[in-house]
C-alpha cells in the first residue's frame, strides 16, 4: 500500500517561499525514517546506487589526475572545487571534459563524501537511467498499470532525489524521448534549485539551447572544465637537463657574489634569492628577475623550477631566443605536433619561466608570439618567471619595436600581478675579476643601460609590489 503521506516519493519538498533558505530543499518522508532506523549508513549506501564505485573517494585520486590523461592543474582545480561543493551541496556543479580526464571518479567522490556524512544522495549514470526509465514504460504499455506506476516511481525518485549525481550527460542515444525526459528531470531540479552534479563531455556550445541556459546560469551553477592530458613532461621537455636541475639550487646561489661585490650589490642578491624562494613554495603572480649578465637570475629560475618539479607541478623553462625557434619549427609540415598543440602547452603550463627575455632577434612575427604569450598569462592569473638584461621601466624602450612595445610594457609593469627584483653585482663567471658594474650590456643586439647601485639608491621606491633595495 502506498504511503499515504508522499505516495511513495520518499521524500517531501519543505514548503517555503521563494528565497528562504528552506527553499528547494527536500526532507525525508517519515515512511523512510521508519524503515531506515537503525544502519542507515548501509541503507543510504544501497540507495544511492553507487555499488563499485564506492571505491572512487577524493583519498583514492591521484592529486593531479590520471598521468598523461588530464591536465594537472585543471584536475586540481575541478578537485578543489568537488571537495568544497561536497561539504556543502547548493545549487548544480557541471564537471565538463574530454573521457578519461576523472569526471566520474569527482562525481562519485562527491557522492561518497555526502553518504559517508549521513546525506541521501542518488547516483545514477544518465544511459542506464533512461534504459530503466524505457523498460519500465514499455512494461507499463504492455502489462497495463503495474509498469507505468513502476515508471513514475521511479521517475519522481529521480526528480525528487535531495542530491543526484547525473554520470555521462550527453552520452544517450539521441532520440526524442531521451531528451524529453532529461529535459524533465533538469528542469524540475532546475526550478527547485535541487542540488545537482552534472558530468558531461560536451562543451557549452554542443549542448541543447535549454541545458546551455541551465548551466551557464551564474545564479545556480558552476562549471569546472578539464583539459586533456599531453603525457608528461620530461626533465628534457621541461627545458632543462638533470645536470642544470642538481647544480641550480637555492642552496647552491652564492649570494656575496663574485670579487668585489659590494655590501648593497649583495643585499641585492639575497633580496631576489628569498622572494624567488617564497615564489617557489606558493607560487602566485609573476617575478621579474632583472640585471646585467652573470649575477645569477638564471640560476634562481631554475632553483624555483627545482622546487615546481618536486611539488608535482608542469613547469616548462624556455630560453626565449630557442622558444621562438621551437615555435617557428612548429610551423613546418614534418612537426611532430603542430604549432597550435606547441603553443596552447606553453601558453597554459601551470608555471612557465621565460630566461632572458629581450634577447631575441626583434621580428614582427617573434613579438606578436611573445605579446600573444604574455596578455594569454597575464589575464588568466598564470605563474609566470621572466628573467631580463632589461629594467621593467625600460621595457618600452629596449628590445622590443614599437608595434608591441607598448602592450608588452603595460602587463609587464602591472604592479599587481609582477614583482620586479634587481640583481646587481659583477659577473661571477669572471672568476673573481670585478666588473665595473655601470658598464654597457648588450640587450637584442643594441647598447642597453644596465643599473648601478648609484642608480639603483637614485629610483624612489614608488613601485608597490617591487623590490629596490
Amino acid at each position: 500500500m502506498p504511503c499515504p503521506v508522499c505516495d511513495d516519493a520518499r521524500w517531501l519538498n519543505v514548503d517555503a517561499p521563494i528565497g528562504s533558505p528552506e527553499f528547494g530543499t527536500v526532507v525525508p518522508c517519515e515512511c523512510q525514517e521508519r524503515v531506515w532506523g537503525a544502519h542507515t549508513t548501509r541503507r543510504l549506501r544501497d540507495y544511492s546506487d553507487l555499488g563499485p564505485l564506492e571505491r572512487m573517494t577524493f583519498e583514492a585520486m591521484e592529486p593531479t589526475g590520471r598521468e598523461g590523461f588530464v591536465d594537472p592543474p585543471s584536475f586540481r582545480r575541478a578537485r578543489d572545487a568537488a571537495q568544497t561543493y561536497s561539504h556543502d551541496p547548493m545549487g548544480w556543479l557541471i564537471i565538463s571534459g574530454p573521457s578519461g580526464t576523472g569526471k566520474t571518479h569527482l562525481a562519485a567522490a562527491i557522492a561518497n563524501r555526502l553518504v559517508a556524512d549521513g546525506k541521501p544522495t542518488k547516483f545514477v549514470s544518465v544511459p542506464d537511467l533512461l534504459d530503466h526509465m524505457r523498460a519500465t514504460f514499455e512494461r507499463g504499455n504492455d502489462d497495463g498499470d503495474s509498469g507505468g506506476d513502476d515508471f513514475v516511481g521511479l521517475f519522481n525518485h529521480i526528480i525528487e532525489a535531495p542530491m543526484l549525481v547525473l554520470d555521462d550527460l550527453g552520452v544517450q542515444s539521441p532520440t526524442r524521448w531521451a531528451e524529453e525526459k532529461i529535459d524533465q528531470v533538469l528542469s524540475h531540479r532546475y526550478a527547485r534549485r535541487l542540488p545537482t552534479v552534472l558530468t558531461t563531455s560536451l562543451t557549452v556550445e554542443q549542448m541543447p539551447d535549454r541545458l546551455r541556459t541551465r548551466v551557464t546560469d551564474p545564479f545556480i551553477s558552476h562549471r569546472i572544465e578539464l583539459q586533456a592530458g599531453v603525457g608528461n613532461a620530461d626533465r628534457s621537455a621541461i627545458g632543462l637537463d638533470s645536470g642544470q636541475l642538481k647544480a641550480m639550487t637555492f642552496d647552491t646561489f652564492d649570494a656575496r657574489g663574485a670579487k668585489g661585490t659590494s655590501q648593497r650589490q649583495r643585499d641585492t642578491l639575497e633580496s631576489a634569492r628569498s622572494a624567488a624562494r617564497s615564489f617557489a613554495e606558493i607560487p602566485q603572480g609573476w617575478i621579474y628577475l632583472a640585471g646585467p649578465t652573470g649575477v645569477g637570475k638564471t640560476h634562481l629560475a631554475v632553483a624555483i623550477a627545482n622546487v615546481q618539479v618536486q611539488q608535482g607541478r608542469t613547469v616548462l623553462f624556455r630560453f626565449v631566443p630557442d622558444l621562438l625557434d621551437q615555435l617557428r619549427r612548429a610551423y613546418q609540415p614534418n612537426s611532430a605536433s603542430g604549432f597550435d598543440h606547441e603553443f596552447q602547452v606553453i601558453r597554459n603550463c601551470e608555471v612557465l619561466i621565460l630566461d632572458d627575455l629581450g634577447a631575441q632577434a626583434s621580428t614582427a612575427w617573434a613579438e606578436e608570439k611573445l605579446y600573444q604569450l604574455i596578455v594569454h598569462r597575464h589575464s588568466a592569473g598564470l605563474p609566470t618567471v621572466i628573467t631580463s638584461r632589461i629594467l621593467l621601466d625600460d621595457a618600452a624602450a629596449s628590445g622590443f619595436t614599437k608595434r608591441y612595445s607598448d602592450a608588452i610594457a603595460s602587463r609587464l609593469q602591472d604592479t599587481h600581478v609582477v614583482w620586479e627584483y634587481l640583481m646587481l653585482a659583477p659577473d661571477y663567471r669572471h672568476r673573481g675579476a670585478a666588473r665595473a658594474v655601470g658598464s654597457p650590456g648588450r640587450s637584442a643586439g643594441k647598447p642597453e643601460r644596465e643599473a648601478s647601485g648609484q642608480d639603483l639608491a637614485a629610483r624612489p621606491a614608488s613601485r608597490p609590489n617591487r623590490n629596490v633595495e
